[in-house]
């Protein structure tokens, strides 16, 4: 299956140029799009090289500088390019190195500066770089204490840069900086304890957009730049529905908001002036950031089941109540692979309630003779309405696939998320288990195998314990990147995942006949052929979880290669989750074919 995706999407500030990855298997190319014209066109730019951790940014001039992200996934040094496509080629110029944990960058319109790079030095301290042209390129503005992430111009001659600012991992402000005096002061800080973060400015109306989650749910607030009174309109707010706000519009009128329901995406747009909130007619899939609105067009990254990551646009006729949105996606050329997969949206019973799901392999996927259950991370994630290359070739091969997002899957209020926070294992555990007993059930009566079970991430600790604690449900088992138990990941994690699994309870322990949601301690009763998949440079959940699982096994008379398959790769632990090797995922469609015949 040839496919590409396109990522690392970035717009330049007039909205009149676009640059993404476009990423197909192990080959990655640069794109620069044009949207001068209504039709976007894009250019491919064959002669530099880049990869999956570079960062392109256009300028509005048509040049493109390139951030490329160089060493290990979460430290080396950055090399700054300035790219120049004309119709003879591409000029490319090389301007610096900076070093540091982690860079990105800020636009700059002003044609005396090219933009601005921001680094995290360490993790005490930031960095604010001004780039030029000019010899030696980069200028150090000044450093800041703690972690900078985010950036918008707060005026017309972008000298006033508001950024938020967190100094430990539990809580952020924003920060006001004056790029000309060289100074800063905290603007947006609600408490000590909260995450306070400025998302947009515009220049033009001074309407800034704020979120806090100081109420213990994260809410959209609004105010005008010098004035201390900050809004939160109901008008805006979903209880237990995260709402993101993407951009403004050129006139500072107008909020495109972004929210999850269910496994897709709803674009709404709001006007402060009159509280009136207007949701965006749209196809189902999933809308990420950036996103530019310029004039009549918003441009932005969309996905669906059968759609690879492309960039799509949306055209804006007429004003107000009478405004008319009309999508088309850009440029795809998939080089004669036929039509991918289609998925549908269905809804499970569960003991809980009922659980929304995607399935591939029609209306007819319940007898199909290879069936997958697939099990998302988190544990407050959710499946998505985009497109999956591991489901894609599952489905090729002829095996179906339903994703159950069950409780503890986020886009579905509180009442579906909560009952898993301080319960990993739990609810969740349960939804899935009754799944598998109905599937057994219907499949029996079929005298189809039972499903294989396949588990991402968290999903992996939820399979390792659904196979263990119920065998005789599954004819088989995919841990991809998995945990033995919240003690045990907490043992050997890292200071961000130690923080997650504190905020969401993975220490409790859970008392109940199901018994122990620790792997070590119930896998002599995983019985069912097992693909074991970790990665090597995993730096979200270390390899020695699954190394640990391994060597139980072995300790049990399990034989490696019979029993149990073990793989671990040279790879990070997205990679292995997601599942982005093409050799991965067919070694994942060929475990699932043999053990489900």
């Amino acid at each position: 299956m040839v496919y590409s995706a396109r990522v690392n999407v970035a717009f330049s500030a007039n909205g009149r140029w676009g640059a993404c990855l476009n990423v197909c298997e192990e080959d990655v190319i640069l794109e620069h799009w044009s949207f001068i014209s209504r039709e976007a066109t894009c250019r491919t730019i064959t002669d530099v090289t880049v990869n999956r951790r570079t960062s392109p940014l256009p300028l509005d001039d048509g040049r493109i500088l390139l951030l490329h992200h160089e060493g290990a996934p979460i430290s080396g040094h950055y090399a700054l390019v300035l790219l120049r496509p004309d119709g003879r080629g591409v000029l490319r110029r090389y301007l610096a190195d900076l070093s540091g944990l982690a860079a990105y960058f800020l636009p700059s319109p002003s044609s005396s500066q090219l933009g601005f790079v921001i680094t995290r030095d360490d993790p005490e301290r930031s960095t604010i770089w001004r780039l030029s042209s000019a010899a030696p390129h980069t200028e150090l503005l000044l450093r800041i204490p703690g972690s900078l992430s985010g950036g918008v111009w707060l005026d017309g001659d972008r000298s006033v840069l508001a950024v938020n600012q967190s100094c430990d991992s539990n809580c952020s402000s924003g920060i006001v900086i004056d790029v000309r005096q060289r100074t800063w002061r905290r603007v947006w800080s609600v408490s000590d304890q909260s995450v306070d973060r400025i998302v947009l400015a515009s220049s033009r109306s001074n309407l800034i957009v704020v979120t806090t989650n100081s109420g213990g749910e994260e809410r959209l607030g609004w105010g005008i730049f010098g004035d201390s009174t900050t809004c939160f309109p109901e008008t805006v707010h979903r209880a237990g529905y995260v709402r993101t706000a993407l951009s403004l519009d050129p006139s500072g009128e107008q909020a495109l908001l972004h929210e999850l329901t269910g496994a897709v995406s709803r674009l709404l747009v709001y006007r402060p002036a009159d509280d009136r909130l207007i949701q965006i007619p749209s196809p189902p899939g999933v809308i990420s950031s950036p996103v530019s609105w310029s004039a009549d067009f918003i441009r932005l990254r969309y996905s669906a089941a059968h759609q690879p990551p492309t960039l799509a646009s949306v055209r804006l006729v007429g004003t107000g109540p009478e405004t008319t949105y009309h999508w088309s996606l850009g440029q795809d050329d998939h080089d004669g692979e036929p039509d991918f997969a289609s998925a549908q949206l269905i809804e499970l019973s569960g003991p809980g309630g009922p659980m929304q799901a995607i399935t591939y392999g029609g209306s007819t996927w319940r007898s199909c003779p290879q069936l997958v259950v697939a099990l998302h991370g988190g544990p407050l994630a959710s499946w998505r309405f985009e497109f999956d290359p591991l489901f894609q070739c599952l489905s090729r091969a002829g095996v179906a696939v339903v994703a159950p997002n069950y409780r503890g899957s986020i886009g579905y209020g509180d009442d579906h998320v909560r009952p898993v926070v301080g319960n990993w294992g739990g609810p969740d555990l349960e939804d899935v288990l009754h799944l598998g007993e109905i599937l057994g059930r219907d499949r029996g009566q079929r005298h189809l195998p039972t499903p294989v079970l396949l588990g991402v991430s968290y999903g992996a600790f939820l399979a390792l314990l659904a196979a263990s604690h119920q065998p005789m449900l599954w004819s088989a088992c995919v841990a991809l990147a998995p945990f033995l138990s919240g003690p045990r990941l907490y043992r050997c994690a890292g200071p961000v995942a130690r923080q997650r699994i504190e905020q969401l309870g993975g220490l409790n322990r859970i008392d109940d006949t199901v018994g122990s949601r620790d792997v070590l301690r119930v896998c002599a009763s995983l019985s069912v052929p097992l693909l074991l998949v970790h990665g090597s440079k995993d730096e979200t959940i270390p390899v020695e979880q699954s190394r640990l699982l391994r060597r139980r096994l072995c300790e049990l008379g399990r034989t490696e290669g019979i029993d149990f398959e073990y793989l671990e790769a040279d790879l990070g632990h997205q990679e292995v989750a997601q599942a982005w090797p093409k050799d991965l995922r067919q070694k994942i469609v060929n475990f699932c074919l043999a053990r489900s015949n």
